[in-house]
């Protein structure tokens, strides 16, 4: 895993190309600036591990080059959980309910990732309030649509989940 310098990166980090992926839609142009020189990019080679369970969730990535898997253990099997690849987030859900990671994600392909950490999310909220709506807007559909599919796949494994006892 190694850092990369925004100035210098040579990967498209233009807003334009930005705002095509679903977490960066609608937002404007400054605010997508501030994201990427203020978080962090991360780049990591195929099969490079970049969390693992019970790691701590206090940031997420968006994803900004390549396709990243991220895996649920139990007992001796691990099961893909979901893929994500360009202008999608990973990692969110476990920042916002202040929890560890519950699973493991490696990279599919070489990838280039974006790390906003929770001071970088808090500052944006300060600097940016209008694209911070815009950026939960995105955020919580793209967990959205991760939780329809989730649901609809354990109805269709026949597995009943009562939500009330967690």
């Amino acid at each position: 895993m190694n850092t990369v310098n925004a100035k210098n990166c040579p990967y498209d980090l233009s807003p334009e190309t930005l705002k095509t992926g679903s977490i960066f839609g609608a937002l404007s142009t400054s605010s997508i600036e501030y994201l990427v020189h203020r978080g962090d990019l991360i780049e990591l080679k195929a099969g490079e591990q970049l969390f693992k369970d019970d790691d701590k969730g206090d940031n997420f990535y968006v994803i900004i080059e390549g396709t990243l898997c991220y895996y649920r253990d139990s007992d001796d099997a691990s099961s893909l959980i979901r893929r994500v690849s360009f202008g999608q987030a990973l990692g969110y859900v476990t920042m916002i309910s202040l929890s560890s990671r519950n699973g493991h994600a490696v990279a599919e392909t070489d990838s280039v990732l974006l790390k906003i950490d929770y001071n970088v999310f808090g500052e944006f909220h300060d600097r940016f309030a209008f694209d911070f709506g815009i950026l939960i807007l995105n955020l919580s559909r793209d967990m959205a649509r991760n939780v329809q599919v989730l649901s609809r796949t354990l109805a269709d494994a026949g597995i009943s989940v009562d939500l009330s006892k967690h």
